[in-house]
């Protein structure tokens, strides 16, 4: 069983994709902590961030489920994870000094992140579509459990990553204020690491994670016509 699982590509891509989108995800957050108190000078900001990530998703939701099925599931989370690389790398080069315009650039970012974030469980059902296809079982808790376990590694291996990053880059817990050097690699942190995992999450969708939408729809159709034979 667990062998049939380990030679299924699309249930290999996306743990690869979610582990990369959950190191950025998780990293992000734990940055942003410093980079508006330490770059930004203004802790209060945060709140509003939080928000603006929060909002883009609740706006974008209603809409999710129609976008994925006029551009299919794949298509559009990899529209997504583009377009939210390119702005957070973006933000990098720029080197935003005002709130507000970090803001608006973080809010399409946050969608684009959300929009994948929202049609990810849906490519679970694709792939035990997929599974059973290849090996003639329904194997849909197994191939749940695999990606939710993953899942939690993930989580736990990137849960940590904020403070290591943050000793490599030199901040110093203790210091009243920390250096303009330390300042500015918070902020390269905060804006390059998600841009760049964004963007792989997003070459791992386009090259190794193989149901389009026309490979979807082939399979649908394939078990359906084996659906309707067995009755």
């Amino acid at each position: 069983m667990f062998r049939g699982l380990g030679r299924n590509r699309p249930l290999l891509a996306l743990v690869c994709a979610a582990l990369v989108l959950l190191l950025a995800s998780l990293l992000a957050q734990t940055m942003n902590n410093y980079l508006f108190l330490d770059y930004f000078k203004n802790s209060k900001a945060l709140v509003a961030v939080n928000v603006v990530s929060v909002g883009s998703v609740l706006l974008l939701a209603p809409f999710s489920a129609r976008i994925a099925e006029r551009f299919g599931k794949k298509e559009a989370g990899a529209m997504g994870m583009l377009a939210a690389g390119i702005l957070y790398l973006v933000l990098f080069f720029l080197r935003v000094r005002s709130i507000p315009l970090f803001m608006a650039l973080l809010f399409f970012a946050s969608m684009g992140v959300g929009l994948f974030n929202l049609v990810i469980w849906a490519f679970i059902t694709d792939i035990i579509d997929y599974q059973e296809i290849a090996s003639v079982k329904r194997e849909d808790g197994t191939v749940y459990a695999v990606y939710s376990f993953a899942r939690k590694v993930g989580q736990a291996l990137a849960g940590g990553a904020g403070g290591f990053v943050l000793t490599a880059i030199g901040y110093i817990s203790e210091a009243p204020a920390q250096t303009p050097a330390v300042s500015e690699k918070i902020y390269t942190v905060a804006t390059m690491v998600p841009g760049i995992c964004y963007l792989t999450v997003f070459l791992i969708l386009k090259f190794a994670y193989p149901l389009t939408r026309k490979e979807v729809e082939k399979n649908t159709a394939v078990l359906q016509e084996k659906r309707e034979r067995q009755m």
